[in-house]
């Protein structure tokens, strides 16, 4: 969800956010505001926590100013997992009036697509997900089967099998699955993804660690430079 978030705030200009393998170092650390915002570069830090029972969910969010440690903005959302993505929204929102963000007309718009209409798989996609971030070798495997239900549930949904393609394209340094079959996994997933959405990075920064495996190095410095082109404040790879 953290992830979510994150990647709403990084599509806005104004906003310069730390990417999602820096700030999630500092998860479970005892570590000050201060110096996590010095070791970032950041002057604000997002803090939050989700809880979730049944189909019910409680997103508890706080924005804290580095240099004084002051509290901005505090907020708690209850919603349902249907309206996740509108949860989303508002916090992404939220935060961006108090930092005082003035937005573009097009920025203006949404900022946290809804990118599927089935919530069990969205929820099977956050939860792949907080394993690939973790490169958590013991599940990893599982993570594979949560995305391939999350694309059975929901064929059309372009990001599930764009992450998809992410997991299958490393998981050979994770887990002990035969590369021909990992790596063919993840050209057909980023394939989809790249017919559903063309405008996805994480699809073609999978296809280039396919093309890194396989030792064609021109195929993936270009898929590299698709990614970034298409997506240079997310780039996942």
């Amino acid at each position: 969800m953290a992830e979510e978030i994150l990647n709403a705030l990084a599509k806005i200009d104004a906003l310069k956010v730390a990417g999602r393998t820096s700030s999630f170092y500092f998860k479970g650390k005892n570590e000050s505001i201060q110096t996590i915002g010095r070791l970032l570069g950041v002057a604000h830090v997002l803090e939050g926590s989700v809880r979730k029972q049944g189909d019910r969910v409680r997103i508890t969010a706080q924005l804290i100013e580095v240099e004084g440690g002051f509290r901005l903005w505090s907020e708690d959302y209850d919603g349902e997992l249907n309206d996740v993505f509108e949860l989303q929204e508002q916090i992404a929102r939220s935060i961006t009036d108090a930092l005082r963000v003035v937005l573009d007309a097009d920025q203006q718009r949404r900022l946290v697509p809804k990118v599927t209409e089935l919530p069990e798989a969205y929820a099977l996609f956050l939860q792949a997900t907080a394993i690939f971030n973790r490169r958590d070798s013991r599940r990893f495997l599982r993570g594979i089967e949560q995305l391939e239900e999350a694309v059975t549930i929901d064929p059309a949904y372009a990001r599930a099998h764009a992450r998809l393609a992410s997991m299958y394209a490393i998981a050979s340094e994770y887990t002990p699955i035969d590369l021909d079959k990992a790596l063919s996994g993840a050209r057909e997933h980023a394939g989809i993804a790249i017919a559903l959405d063309a405008t996805m990075a994480e699809p073609h920064a999978a296809m280039a660690r396919v093309h890194g495996a396989q030792r064609h190095y021109v195929d993936e410095l270009a898929a590299f430079e698709r990614a970034l082109k298409l997506e240079p404040n997310r780039f996942v790879a």
